[in-house]
């Protein structure tokens, strides 16, 4: 069993990762959704954290990690916290009452009758171990926490499955509407899942056993894992903002039918708008700008995105960023070819927002980076 000394330092580093974690967090981002969300799951991890000293402060339990029933009731609130901020960087229109209704009311009810039941049947003990709870099946209260604990696993797995599918939609959504990924790419959140999964099954793990590793564990973990979101969170680019708002002038209805039978008036202007597009990436040469995405270009052509969207997924037969960063692919190996300049230069007169993103889509098409590229197109020639 670890000593009590042990365990009380540990706890209270975890509560001051969380907490400063959280103003980090606060004072670089600011308090706006989807960022409150994870504010709110660090201040309740604290929270539970101080409680679960405060509670075992004066046991005689050694170890102090405990099957302790408030701190059960707690989780169950406290992990779907993580999700909901997820779910706001992701889909922030469906984080609403009845989404936030859903998400917690499990909890609530549950906690209303575990209170019931203690104030009815006494209130139930620390436990050392999950083995001590056979002296207590008798109590309703017990029950409860065994429902909570099923209703928790049900829970994470129908949040971690929706969420791996929000994260699949979010990748194709993004060639659809940037042309760049730097600060937009939402992958780094199947690590924040990930950590998540693995803290409450180490919460789980640690209520199951008697002492040994999975509580040592699970101590070491729980002062890392704030520091490695928290350096995630800080580095994402505010994807829910509001796109700005368009006076969309033209003509064309949007939930028309996109196909050979469409009005011929609404096909020319279709082609009109193709038109626009081409010369705005041909003449004007739009996609020099490194923060281009679909918003600045439907501005610029006076339309929506469905109508850029469907020009250039069925016209163009490609994507946004696939489009965009041909051009500046086009131009840059024209540069490369001619001129001798370092690779960051090229890259900023492109539009590319970085040398690696540069290499990285120049890799994509060639197969090659630009370097071996130029010398064996040189050798060739």
């Amino acid at each position: 069993m670890l000593t009590n000394n042990f365990v009380y330092t540990f706890s209270i580093i975890i509560v001051c990762t969380y907490l400063l974690s959280a103003i980090y967090v606060a004072a670089v981002r600011g308090f706006k959704p989807p960022i409150t969300y994870m504010l709110l799951y660090r201040f309740a991890g604290a929270l539970l954290a101080s409680i679960n000293i405060v509670q075992t402060l004066h046991t005689d339990i050694a170890g102090q990690i405990v099957w302790n029933p408030i701190h059960v009731l707690m989780l169950l609130t406290l992990y779907p916290m993580m999700f909901v901020y997820v779910f706001g960087m992701l889909r922030p229109d469906i984080v609403g009452g009845r989404f936030l209704l859903l998400t917690f009311l499990p909890a609530a009810v549950l906690t209303a009758l575990y209170f019931v039941f203690d104030t009815l049947y006494g209130t139930l003990p620390l436990f050392a171990s999950y083995a001590d709870l056979r002296h207590f099946l008798d109590r309703p209260q017990l029950w409860v926490l065994f429902v909570g604990v099923g209703v928790s696993v049900a829970m994470m797995s129908m949040i971690t499955i929706r969420a791996t599918g929000m994260l699949r939609q979010h990748k194709r959504d993004l060639e659809l509407n940037f042309s760049y990924t730097e600060g937009c790419n939402l992958g780094w959140m199947w690590w924040a899942i990930g950590i998540t999964l693995f803290k409450w099954s180490l919460v789980m793990t640690a209520t199951m056993v008697e002492g040994g590793i999975g509580q040592l564990i699970a101590l070491c973990f729980f002062p890392i894992e704030p520091t490695i979101i928290t350096a995630l969170v800080v580095r994402q680019n505010d994807l829910y903002s509001p796109p700005p708002s368009l006076d969309d002038d033209t003509e064309i209805d949007p939930d028309c039918p996109v196909n050979d039978s469409i009005p011929e008036q609404q096909s020319k202007k279709r082609e009109a708008l193709k038109n626009h597009l081409l010369s705005l990436l041909e003449k004007d040469k739009i996609y020099t700008n490194p923060e281009l995405n679909s918003d600045r270009v439907c501005a610029m052509m006076a339309t929506n995105r469905t109508y850029l969207s469907q020009i250039i997924n069925q016209d163009l037969n490609t994507t946004f960023y696939q489009l965009i960063n041909t051009y500046r692919l086009k131009k840059a190996t024209d540069i490369l070819l001619n001129r001798n300049m370092p690779l960051r230069s090229i890259s900023d007169i492109c539009g590319f927002k970085s040398v690696s993103a540069f290499c990285t889509f120049f890799k994509q098409v060639h197969g090659k980076t630009p370097t071996e590229w130029v010398n064996e197109t040189k050798s060739i020639e």
